[in-house]
């Protein structure tokens, strides 16, 4: 009966660690098979403590035999469970290199994402600034053009006077032909 308790608590502790590990067990790991193994030899360890061969088969105690067997079967399952804590051992420290590898993928992603926003920022700020350039020269270009207009309004405007008075001379000058040849 102690056995049996002793077994089962041990159990207990050994699978314990082994829920928490559940999502890293993958299809080739071997836990599902040495647990399915280790339940054989625990009803292989109820049978052999069940029995009772004493002596001439007429007292109800266990015989060497039988004692022997309880002992053997209680032998594989010490191993089995010293081949599941192995697995285990092995499963954890795979979880930890992934858990590594993981963490290192992590910061390497951060800083690359870092990078790519501080150089789009600064990229950015050159548009920025480009733009604000561009706007400047399109101002720059618009106020020149404004004033070549006014230029060239008071061009034609001058031009106009200019004409004006070669025309008032031209028919002042045909007046004072005429007014000559009259005389």
């Amino acid at each position: 009966m102690l056995t049996t308790r002793l077994t089962s608590l041990v159990l207990l502790v050994l699978l314990a660690p082994a829920t928490s590990f559940a999502q890293v067990v993958t299809p080739d790991s071997p836990l599902p098979r040495l647990l399915a193994e280790r339940k054989v030899l625990t009803r292989q360890y109820a049978e052999a403590n069940a029995q009772r061969h004493g002596l001439l088969g007429l007292s109800n105690k266990p015989s060497k035999k039988d004692l022997q067997d309880v002992v053997d079967a209680l032998q594989g399952i010490v191993n089995k469970d010293e081949q599941i804590v192995a697995a285990l051992n092995e499963t954890a420290a795979q979880a930890q290199t992934t858990a590594a590898q993981l963490q290192t993928t992590t910061t390497t992603l951060q800083n690359t994402g870092r990078d790519d926003r501080n150089l789009t920022a600064q990229r950015l700020s050159e548009l920025q600034d480009e733009q604000q350039n561009l706007q400047e020269r399109l101002r720059q270009a618009t106020d020149k053009q404004r004033t070549l207009e006014a230029d060239l309004h008071e061009a034609q405007q001058g031009r106009t006077v200019r004409d004006g008075l070669v025309v008032a001379l031209a028919l002042a000058c045909a007046g004072l032909v005429f007014w000559r040849r009259r005389r």
